[in-house]
């Protein structure tokens, strides 16, 4: 697997870090961090990325492989809040022109009343919707929103080392 992104040297590889900087890294902070996810206001965003914190990566070349999806666990924690929703959304600009082509939102992930970090994961939550198709990436994006799609209060998201998303690109 070879994912290569802007700038020198070349970054190989399928799995990538949120980091707080906004970015998708191929390495993993030298220690974690969190990032605040804004409140949902009491309202329902189901669906729709309401003040989403979201993370890119550019210019990213990958051949699809058709028998794998899109993969991810994210390190959420709303303390001894109960049924806070974070959700999230992955998006595909296979060629780097600005419109994306794959756009696949997950169902949301209710949280536990217990403090400390949880996992939200694409395997267990499964998908929302999905609009457009894959096919392979040649200097396209990688952007992943996440937002909280009911509570009345922030959430928190491990960056730098916990939350790792993996794309089906070879």
């Amino acid at each position: 697997m070879t994912v290569t992104t802007s700038g020198p040297p070349p970054v190989t590889g399928d799995t990538f870090y949120l980091r707080s900087d906004g970015q998708l890294s191929t390495q993993a902070a030298a220690t974690g961090s969190s990032d605040t996810i804004p409140s949902a206001g009491g309202a329902n965003h189901d669906g729709t990325p309401y003040n989403p914190l979201v993370y890119e990566v550019k210019n990213v070349n990958g051949a699809l492989k058709t028998s794998s999806g899109t993969n991810f666990v994210f390190k959420v924690d709303a303390g001894t809040h109960v049924g806070y929703a974070q959700q999230a959304r992955v998006s595909y600009d296979l060629t780097g022109d600005g419109t994306f082509d794959r756009v696949e939102t997950f169902r949301y992930f209710a949280t536990d009343p217990v403090d400390g970090w949880e996992d939200y994961s694409a395997a267990r939550q499964g998908l929302h919707s999905a609009s457009g198709t894959l096919g392979d990436l040649k200097g396209g994006t990688v952007r992943v929103e996440i937002w909280s799609a009911l509570g009345n209060g922030p959430s928190t998201l491990q960056v730098g080392t916990g939350s790792v998303l993996t794309i089906p690109f070879a």
